[in-house]
This record gives C-alpha cells, sequence and structure tokens, in this order.
C-alpha cells in the first residue's frame, strides 16, 4: 500500500472509512485505512498546532536522533504515569513521518492504560494485547494494522479496558463504570510476553523504516524491561514542574544499560 508523504497539513477530513483488515496472506501485515475528521485531538500538535514551537520541539528531537545513530526502533517511555510519553511518542511517529520519506509505524504496548486509538478518534479492529496472544501460537495470523489516510503513519493501538455493560472505556484504576454506575471488571494485569513481542518487531522492520512504541511507565511495571532488547534506543517524558528527579533517576537505572536517547520535558 503506497502512502503520500506530501500532505503536511494533516489527513483530510473526508470521512471514516471502515475499519476492516485486507487480508494480505499468511504470515503478512492487513492495512486498515482510517481518515481522521476535525476536530483534531490537541496533543496531536503536527495537525492542530504545526506551526508552533512545540512542534518545532519534536521536529528539534527527531532530528537529533537521527544525528545521533538514526535509531530504527524508539521506546518511548516515563518513569510514572502522567508524564506525557504517549504524547510524545505519538508526536515522534508524526514528526518522522512528516519526512515522507519511510513507513512510520507506532506501536501502543501500554495495555492497561491504552489511549492511543483514542487519541486519533478510532476504535482498534483487532488490538495489540490481542494480537500478540493470538501469535504465541498462530505465527502465521497476519498483523492487523491501521494506516492513517494520506500519510506515511501507520498505528498498531492496544484495546482500550471497557466497561461488559455499556462499552465505555473504563479508566486504569475504575472500580465502577463511569457511565452505568456498575461495577468494573478488575484489570487482568496482562503482561507483555517478550519473545512474541520480538518477533512482532522484526516482522514489522521488513516494512516500517522507524517504530515508535508507546511504552508503560518504567516503574509500575516490569513490561519496559520485558521489551527493551528489542529497541534501539529509549526516550523518556517528563513533565514540568511535576514530574520527580529522583523517580527519573530510578527509572534509568532500571533500564540500565539500554540506551537512553533524551529525556523530553514535556509540557503540562
Amino acid at each position: 500500500m503506497a502512502a503520500n508523504g506530501d500532505n503536511r497539513g494533516g489527513p483530510s477530513a473526508v470521512g471514516t472509512n471502515a475499519l476492516v483488515p485486507h487480508n494480505q496472506g499468511a504470515g503478512a501485515i492487513s492495512f486498515v485505512n482510517f481518515a481522521p475528521q476535525q476536530p483534531y485531538d490537541e496533543r496531536l500538535v503536527f495537525w492542530e498546532h504545526r506551526g508552533l514551537e512545540t512542534a518545532a520541539a519534536f521536529r528539534l528531537l527527531r532530528q537529533r536522533l537521527i544525528d545521533r545513530g538514526d535509531p530504527r526502533t524508539v521506546l518511548c517511555t516515563s518513569a510514572v504515569r502522567g508524564e506525557g510519553k504517549t504524547t510524545l511518542a505519538t508526536n515522534l511517529a508524526l514528526a518522522f513521518a512528516e519526512l515522507g520519506r519511510h513507513r512510520v509505524l507506532l506501536i501502543e504496548t501500554s495495555f492497561r492504560s491504552a489511549a492511543v486509538a483514542e487519541l486519533f478518534g478510532f476504535k482498534p479492529p483487532v488490538g495489540f494485547a490481542g494480537q500478540l496472544a493470538r501469535h504465541r501460537n498462530r505465527i502465521d495470523d497476519p498483523w492487523v494494522v491501521v494506516h492513517i489516510a494520506d500519510s506515511p503513519l501507520y498505528v498498531i493501538a492496544a484495546e482500550p479496558r471497557c466497561c461488559p455493560n455499556c462499552a465505555a472505556v473504563l479508566a486504569e484504576e475504575a472500580v465502577f463504570c463511569g457511565m452505568c454506575g456498575k461495577e468494573a471488571p478488575p484489570d487482568d494485569g496482562s503482561q507483555i510476553d517478550a519473545v512474541t513481542f520480538s518477533k512482532a518487531i522484526n516482522k514489522f522492520r521488513e516494512s516500517f523504516h522507524y517504530l515508535v512504541v508507546d511504552a508503560p511507565p518504567v516503574l509500575a511495571s516490569g513490561d519496559v524491561n520485558r521489551i527493551q532488547d528489542s529497541m534501539d534506543a529509549i526516550v523518556f517524558a517528563t513533565r514540568k514542574g511535576q514530574s520527580a528527579a529522583k523517580n527519573l533517576r530510578r527509572a534509568i537505572e532500571q533500564v540500565a544499560p539500554a540506551p537512553v536517547a533524551a529525556v523530553v520535558l514535556m509540557e503540562n
């Protein structure tokens, strides 16, 4: 599937294509077309505020990564929750896609607090957690990836935790559904299968030049340690005026000796 990287104004708002995978054969990647509609989420700075200083900062980060070895697989994380790692990962992926030279795949591995699909405005046809579980035993099944229309950006998002009664999206630590008021099912605490994840990354490398991973916070679980060996570089998000330096130091120590390429100060 060819992607046009010359549309610098963001995806066109011509309607949303049905998210139905197109099977490409055993072991291949099935693409699902999606055209986001305005208004865009304000966190998508390349679509909403591409001329502002924030977009320029992500372009600078992109260029520094390219100048310092040009890592093809970049893991974006934070020490704890609420420090802007999803905003970081999404806009770094958009920054790479803005170049218009290569396909870029944004991968969400924060299974306990999925947010990427909601940010773009689609419901994952098949979530990444479910795909990883299925590929443990069915390695020839196609991977399902969402293509953001009129751009070289592709997304494989995690399934949001939803209320079984009304299908409303639940907050990470919700005990009751805020929509229907019924008791929320407990978080199953799914862990990332490192072996299957590594095989997936190797497969994606064949079709995409840059892989940007939105990973869980380092200190919240051991998930980052399970997948960091598949990454070329790690970028940390910290929140201006909120993040604790001691937490960042602990997180960097926990991923050592993995290469930390940058620490990004996110605006509130």
